[in-house]
């Protein structure tokens, strides 16, 4: 198991040359005792919400085994990172201390540290580049099978942590909360500030929605109620941003988790979000049912027994947090042209269950 690592026990770095091979082996060796990298050299650097640098690394693992020929560090290393300090924390502990205890395929993890006196959280994981491992395209989307063969595995871990005795007070995930708490509702209401709101809606991807969901009053009443009908329902633990940029299919064809927000909160939060995300506009409108039943049944076979129509209402009510979602990403975080896909298969997916109508 990857045991979460706080300073000072191993400084974390705050640039990309700062990620040599003696930071390396220290951090490796907090938890694989002896691994020494005796060379490493950054290949290339993905900037984003979180910064991946990849890097070719020379060593072994202490056991006479060679190491990766090339690792994923990923972590904060940009302007914007001081303000996105919860989210990379958010990350580092679900590598830590949650991939060990739920049955959701993601990368293997070699280190997971944070720095609780700067903004800075480390994942090293494994590189996921490689022949026969094939990622998932935002402006792709998907047919029928592959959608619902995730959600039959989103089913294995919100079934495996449903009503977990680990969120109780006391237990180790007691501090993981729900989207509409904590550092998740700080984050919604930064984007209901009316300028901002109004910067959006100016945007393409406003344009590719529908006016009548350009009512900010009205989104901020919507996610509220999903709040409040949620914090009423059995909560499980869900990946958090299911969107298609953060889903892989490994090379025997099971599905892949990367990126993880988890949080703790109601299943049709994660399940609407995935399906009106990875498919197509018209194909939506004639699969979600059929999808949301192999989710169901899913469920019901690892025991937990959900109301069919009760679910249906629910999943159509969760349609509002992509909406909201996608309406105000930052660019920086997901492309205009990302962000405008998505926003208008929220807006057709919200309009064709007349969202204003069960979110008054």
């Amino acid at each position: 198991m990857v045991e979460i690592v706080h300073r000072p026990a191993l400084p974390l770095p705050l640039t990309p040359e700062q990620v040599d091979a003696g930071w390396l082996t220290r951090a490796l060796g907090q938890t694989t005792p002896g691994a020494v990298v005796a060379a490493a050299d950054i290949v290339d650097i993905v900037w984003g919400t979180s910064t991946k640098i990849r890097v070719r690394v020379d060593g072994h693992d202490g056991q006479g085994a060679a190491l990766p020929a090339t690792l994923i560090v990923k972590g904060g290393f940009e302007e914007h990172s001081p303000r996105m300090a919860a989210m990379y924390a958010n990350e580092a502990r679900f590598y830590a201390d949650i991939q060990p205890h739920v049955p959701m395929p993601s990368p293997r993890c070699w280190f997971a540290g944070s720095d609780p006196a700067s903004h800075q959280s480390i994942v090293i994981m494994e590189d996921l580049r490689r022949d026969g491992l094939a990622f998932c395209d935002p402006l792709q989307p998907q047919d029928f099978e592959p959608i619902a063969c995730r959600l039959e595995v989103m089913a294995g871990y919100h079934a495996a942590t449903w009503q977990s005795p680990r969120f109780e007070p006391g237990g180790s995930w007691s501090d993981i909360h729900s989207r509409f708490e904590s550092w998740g509702l700080d984050y919604m209401r930064r984007y209901l500030v009316a300028d901002v709101w109004a910067h959006y809606m100016a945007s393409p991807r406003g344009a590719a929605v529908s006016r009548r969901f350009h009512d900010r009053a009205w989104m901020e009443r919507a996610l509220l109620r999903i709040g409040e009908i949620q914090h009423a329902q059995p909560r499980c633990l869900i990946h958090g941003d299911t969107h298609l940029g953060n889903l892989y299919v490994a090379e025997d064809g099971t599905p892949g988790f990367f990126d993880a927000q988890v949080a703790r909160t109601a299943w049709h939060h994660e399940v609407s979000y995935h399906i009106v995300c990875a498919a197509d506009l018209a194909d939506r409108a004639e699969w979600e049912r059929p999808l949301l039943d192999r989710y169901l049944r899913a469920m019901a076979r690892h025991g937990v027994a959900l109301d069919a129509e009760a679910a249906w209402l629910d999943y159509r009510r969760s349609i509002a947090w992509g909406l909201f979602i996608f309406l105000t990403n930052e660019v920086r975080f997901q492309t205009e042209s990302v962000n405008t896909a998505y926003a208008a298969r929220f807006s057709q997916a919200a309009l064709d269950h007349d969202l204003r109508e069960l979110l008054p």
